[in-house]
């Protein structure tokens, strides 16, 4: 499934970059290549870094700073430029 229509990317996609090391919403966008546009994909970004996170990272020492960085590193709204 399409997560975000703007920059064309899919669930396969984050998956890949959580595997790769991906442990924020940003990060995620980082290793695609990409950034928020519309911002309408974040909220789905954000909860699949947690559900990433809280299922893989049990092991991790940085566990709690990952949860952490899951919800925190963007915003639910991204206002979108002045047209």
């Amino acid at each position: 499934m399409y997560v975000c229509i703007c920059s064309a990317f899919n669930e396969k996609k984050v998956k890949e970059a959580l595997d790769a090391g991906a442990r924020s919403t940003a990060s995620v966008f980082r290793h695609i290549g990409t950034s928020v546009q519309c911002g309408k994909c974040v909220p789905t970004v954000r909860d699949m870094v947690r559900d990433h996170c809280i299922g893989d990272c049990a092991h991790c020492p940085n566990a709690d700073d990952h949860a952490v960085a899951a919800n925190q590193d963007m915003p639910d709204y991204v206002p979108m430029a002045a047209e």
